[in-house]
């Protein structure tokens, strides 16, 4: 399933990989911005965030979905998210 890497024919055109932040002594990478939700059944935790990872702001094929449990050190940015968005899936309310 493997393929062979191929050499970068732009050789003046390198990409930087994106910067990493230390959080709770892990290594993480940063988010620029969150810009959707969902839920999905298919998941252990079925909250999803669709993120756009910081220095891939401009690039189209960096959007990813992710669990909202890989969330918890940008819970800053998930309540801006649904300040936003309110009609967006989100966290149960604790009772």
């Amino acid at each position: 399933m493997l393929e062979p890497t191929t050499s970068n024919t732009f050789s003046e055109r390198i990409q930087l990989a994106p910067t990493l932040v230390i959080i709770d002594s892990e290594p993480k990478y940063e988010i620029f911005r969150i810009v959707d939700s969902k839920i999905d059944c298919q998941w252990a935790c079925k909250l999803l965030y669709k993120v756009i990872w910081l220095e891939y702001e401009d690039t189209g094929d960096k959007l990813e979905w992710i669990s909202a449990t890989e969330l918890t050190y940008a819970a800053n940015l998930v309540s801006n998210f649904h300040i936003a968005y309110p009609t967006k899936p989100g966290p149960l309310p604790l009772s």
